[in-house]
């Protein structure tokens, strides 16, 4: 994200390595299905919210991924990193 200072670009390839080049890919929506699983996350029963944390992951799911991903670069941290050099 620092590079390129685009989130479509980033979850783009991220998308690639989570689902293969092999085959064709959505971009834009993989993005909406981030921003769908935030919304829906945030508005679930406090019981399911408690299942989803408690998971025992290696690694957070890809479209929590964009979505912390898209927080980062609307973040007052990001803007005064890449605004050092601009």
């Amino acid at each position: 994200l620092l590079v390129s200072q685009d989130v479509s670009v980033v979850a783009g390839a991220m998308l690639k390595l989570f689902a293969g080049t092999s085959r064709a890919t959505n971009t834009e929506a993989f993005i909406d299905q981030s921003r769908e699983y935030e919304q829906l996350l945030k508005d679930a029963n406090p019981l399911v919210q408690a299942s989803i944390r408690r998971q025992q992951r290696t690694h957070p799911l890809p479209v929590k991924r964009v979505g912390e991903l898209e927080k980062w670069f609307e973040s007052d941290e990001y803007k005064a990193i890449v605004g050092g050099y601009n």
